[in-house]
């Protein structure tokens, strides 16, 4: 689908709130310490009673707010919150899914500089990059600290480390218990591993490789929201010269058993834009001058 998605199309409320609504069961007081929250949080305001001062205080608040964001119709407030909830909803449900419902990233890439403020989308590929943590974390006992996620990218970290070992199976990859980031002075980055034992290998490894591929369109997305992954280099095709704006993006090398599972590759912003499901890649051979 190449057609760029608007916030009007019905495909864009109804994936919304088809995967927002499948997240979002669960979070309720008996399943979730974050639903619990969220439900005490709530009837802290549920309880308050009419006409009273702490109803005054509250109701003077809201208005406030209102005028704050220069929102003159409480529709609209409602609206906002709906759209801006459906879509942390549909992120945390289609990361890492390998179903049709992972490929949401490149809608969300198409409708995204419309529905959301730059703020946001700094917000949202922080909370992505937390999520893919996360996954990492589950899968494959590699752990970041908390909230590293705003300055380090966690696939950036584990193709590192896997370059660093010479990891190229699901079994080697296996053979950690765990594996931490250290970070060091002036950023340096080590890792702090520790292996099973050969009599205690997770036997669980077969598909941990395509796990890692499963999250990779949306470490795009992520590096796409977020500008501080965005990089520029002089490229020379056919006698004329360009400057291009780029993120680098890992590529999984399939029907390559000899080689390094995954190929870093630098991906156009504009044409990410245009497909983000099948974007062109940079011809190195073009590059004529990198880290503008």
């Amino acid at each position: 689908m190449t057609n760029k998605i608007k916030k009007t199309d019905n495909f864009y409320q109804e994936s919304l709130i088809w995967m927002g609504y499948r997240y979002a069961i669960g979070l309720t007081d008996k399943n979730s310490k974050s639903g619990r929250k969220i439900l005490e949080q709530f009837k802290v305001y549920r309880d308050i009673e009419y006409d009273t001062p702490a109803f005054h205080e509250l109701a003077a608040e809201i208005a406030n707010y209102l005028k704050r964001k220069k929102i003159k119709d409480v529709v609209n407030l409602s609206n906002r919150w709906m759209e801006r909830d459906m879509m942390w909803y549909s992120i945390h449900y289609a990361l890492g899914r390998k179903s049709y419902a992972g490929s949401h990233c490149h809608d969300i890439v198409r409708y995204g500089r419309e529905v959301l403020s730059p703020e946001r989308r700094k917000f949202c590929a922080f909370d992505i990059r937390r999520e893919i943590s996360w996954h990492l974390s589950i899968s494959f006992n590699f752990h970041l600290r908390i909230e590293a996620e705003r300055w380090l990218n966690p696939i950036d970290l584990l193709m590192r480390f896997m370059l660093e070992n010479d990891i190229r199976t699901d079994e080697q990859l296996a053979m950690y218990k765990w594996i931490e980031v250290m970070e060091g002075d002036l950023g340096n980055i080590s890792y702090k591993v520790v292996e099973h034992e050969e009599e205690g290998k997770n036997r669980y490894s077969v598909g941990l490789l395509s796990d890692i591929d499963a999250l990779l369109d949306w470490d795009d997305l992520a590096k796409y929201f977020d500008p501080k992954f965005h990089k520029r280099c002089r490229v020379k095709y056919k006698g004329e010269e360009s400057v291009v704006e780029y993120f680098d993006s890992w590529k999984y090398r399939y029907g390559e058993p000899n080689a390094f599972p995954f190929q870093l590759v630098k991906k156009p912003i504009d044409k990410y834009e245009q497909n983000p499901g099948c974007c062109m890649y940079i011809n190195e051979e073009y590059i004529v001058e990198d880290n503008l």
